[in-house]
This record gives C-alpha cells, sequence and structure tokens, in this order.
C-alpha cells in the first residue's frame, strides 16, 4: 500500500476512528505499529499525513494532518510517484461481461481516471437494466472495491469515482453535457476521423476529455453516427484489434501521456 483511502466518513477531523475490518487491514496485514506515520488520501482526493495513534481490539485511531504543498511527508513504498499534473479523463465505458469490467475500473483508477461512468450500448452482452437491486448494488460494491484497492496499491493522487447508475447510450450527451473534449474509439473507417496527436495537439491539460469504449462488440454504425452528430470525435486506434478491456487501458494511457509530455516540455 502506497497510501490509505480514508473511508465516505472522514470529513477532515484531527482524529478518525478506522472500523474493525480496516484496523485488521492496516495492523495485520500491512502490520502499521502504534507511532508509524504514513500516507493517506480521501474521497475528495486531498492528501493526508496519518499517524497510528492507537490500536484496540475492535479498531484503531488514526491522527491526521493536511499533507504541506498536497504532498506525504512518508509513504509505506520508498518508489516515488507521479506528481502531477493529471490530465481529466472521464471515461464511459460500455458494459463488458464477466470480470472484465472490474479489470477496465482497477486499471483506470491506477492510471488515474477522475470518474468512470457505465454504459448500456446495443452490442453489450451484460445487460443490468432488469436487474434487481440486490444484483446491482454487488456490482457497485465490487466495483468499489476495485477502486479502493488501485488507488492505494498506486498511489493514485486522483480519487477515481464510479457512477452511481449505469446509463444508456443514447442518454450520453445529455451526461456530458459538452464539458470538454469527448472522443469515441472505434476499430473501422469513420468519416472525418483524425488522429489521437492531432486532435490533442492544442488541448490545455485541464480541459475536461470524455472518453467512449464499445464493449466487445464494439459500437454499431448508428451508434458511430449518434455519436459523430452529438459531437464526439471518432479516433481509430493505429493499433492491432484491441480487446475491449485492453482498448480502454491503451485509450487512457495514450491520452495521458501525450497530454503530459506536452505539459512538461
Amino acid at each position: 500500500m502506497r497510501q490509505y483511502l480514508l473511508g465516505p466518513s472522514f470529513s477532515g477531523q484531527t482524529t478518525f476512528t478506522v472500523s474493525k475490518k480496516e484496523s485488521q487491514y492496516l495492523t495485520r496485514v500491512l502490520r502499521i505499529k502504534e507511532g508509524q506515520c504514513f500516507a493517506g488520501i480521501d474521497r475528495n482526493g486531498t492528501i493526508w499525513d496519518l499517524q497510528m495513534e492507537s490500536v484496540g481490539k475492535e479498531s484503531c485511531t488514526l491522527s491526521c494532518q493536511k499533507a504541506a504543498e498536497g504532498k506525504a511527508k512518508q509513504t509505506t513504498d520508498s518508489m516515488p510517484s507521479y506528481g502531477g499534473p493529471f490530465p481529466r479523463i472521464f471515461l464511459y465505458q460500455c458494459i463488458c461481461k464477466g470480470k472484465k469490467i472490474e479489470q477496465i475500473v482497477r486499471q483506470a483508477t491506477e492510471i488515474g481516471v477522475e470518474e468512470i461512468t457505465l454504459v448500456q450500448s446495443r452490442y453489450c452482452v451484460s445487460d443490468f437494466s432488469n436487474k434487481t437491486e440486490k444484483t446491482v448494488s454487488v456490482r457497485g460494491e465490487r466495483l468499489e472495491a476495485q477502486i479502493k484497492e488501485a488507488i492505494q496499491q498506486s498511489g493514485s493522487p486522483i480519487a477515481t469515482h464510479i457512477g452511481e447508475k449505469t446509463i444508456k447510450l443514447e442518454d450520453l450527451p445529455k451526461h456530458w453535457n459538452d464539458r470538454g473534449l469527448a472522443i469515441f474509439f472505434h476499430q473501422s473507417e469513420i468519416s472525418q476521423q483524425t488522429s489521437l496527436g492531432k486532435l490533442l495537439e492544442t488541448v490545455p491539460i485541464s480541459t475536461p476529455i470524455a472518453v467512449i469504449i464499445g464493449s466487445e462488440g464494439g459500437f454499431s454504425d448508428e451508434e458511430c453516427l449518434f455519436l459523430e452528430t452529438s459531437g464526439f470525435k471518432p479516433v481509430l486506434l493505429k493499433t492491432n484489434i484491441l480487446r475491449a478491456e485492453t482498448a480502454a487501458t491503451y485509450a487512457i494511457s495514450a491520452i495521458q501521456v501525450l497530454l503530459t509530455e506536452k505539459e512538461t516540455q
């Protein structure tokens, strides 16, 4: 663990009591002792210097101090981490079957995506529109667990969030609400395509960017036309045919590299 993700009940208090399960993780798995300092991050992305103040049978107490200049004094990992700036990437991922979606969420979080929204499109094998509330809740808990683990292991300063609801592809333009550049990736020839590098050439790193990735079957021609006419820019990845879970990681990684490299030149 490079940093500890503080629970949703944390709101900036100087001392914070950790529940039994989380206490066992910190004290038994990570072997953090009383008096030991380590890094933390809250749900808003604020970095905190934490210290194990006391350990009880059912919980432990942390002392919390906001990190100076947004950088923790000490982590449980000696490897250096990138301090930013990070592009503001919003991933719209069409639902994939099985545990593929968990893999996508975990990897997107490690990379530093700001928000992940699941999308129901024509070729999605999985359909959650008619699932019970319990099934949807369990899926949400699994994805939240993937995000938490990824933030703690990667040390990402971006507190990735996942949308509460799955949206339909036809509702995507309204959901995005023209907040910035919107890109969709499709492995076929689409009119008015441009290269990713050319598209990002004049885009500031602070610009919100929507990245739309299809499910295993990609997008239909009608969906591509709908996205284009809604202002989403089509991009063809100049590589082999990629699986949906690979395409998401490849696309957001390429965007992050292009923008951060341009920023540091």
